[in-house]
């Protein structure tokens, strides 16, 4: 909210005008922005045996980035990235699922699906404190297993049976369950549509 086309020629030493007359508007800016963090997250060369760990590497890295820029995620809400970076992104994902044998569609629609993912998850990270201290969180987290510690079990008996499991848990822990589901649930997906088609080629 504090950016300002206005502020940024301040800092440049020049007028809004020139600004404006590179980069066409505070929209224009935000893409250029948005197309360099993108260009910082490393996507490996495809390795077919290794393609599911490959997707969570590349998850890891994506999610790091988005911490050290708490704000791309909002900058990215509505906008459909298509710049040079992006599209490198793009390309290189893309060849890790189609080299781990990912049918075409299944490929382009989990790529989409993992940057929902990682954007859902730091979201919700980036979204609270600095990302650093933790200490509201925790308290948080007491005080609802306390709520809930509490509640008639005869109509919450569930939740009131797992109260315990609602205690501080780290978010890296559960980023790495996050992106294990994901792969899992792509990796069989694939691995049916690789024996579905298999059937087919068979049928006479």
């Amino acid at each position: 909210d504090a950016l300002s086309m206005r502020r940024i020629a301040d800092e440049l030493g020049t007028g809004a005008a020139s600004l404006y007359w590179h980069v066409g508007s505070k929209d224009g800016l935000l893409d250029l922005v948005f197309d360099l963090i993108i260009g910082e997250v490393p996507i490996p060369d495809p390795e077919p045996g290794r393609w599911r760990e490959q997707v969570k590497d590349v998850a890891r890295a994506q999610r790091a980035v988005s911490l050290q820029h708490p704000y791309v995620v909002r900058i990215s809400i509505g906008r459909i990235p298509m710049g040079p970076n992006a599209l490198r992104y793009s390309e290189r994902v893309l060849a890790i699922l189609r080299a781990g044998g990912v049918p075409p569609r299944l490929a382009v629609q989990g790529s989409h699906l993992l940057i929902s993912t990682i954007n859902g998850f730091t979201l919700d990270e980036t979204g609270v404190g600095d990302g650093d201290d933790h200490r509201v969180e925790i308290e948080a987290a007491q005080m609802v297993r306390g709520y809930l510690a509490s509640l008639p079990p005869q109509r919450f008996p569930h939740l009131a049976e797992l109260a315990d499991e609602y205690s501080y848990a780290d978010p890296d822990e559960r980023f790495e369950l996050l992106i294990d589901i994901f792969t899992d649930g792509l990796a069989r997906r694939a691995t049916a549509a690789a024996a579905d088609n298999g059937a087919h080629d068979l049928s006479p």
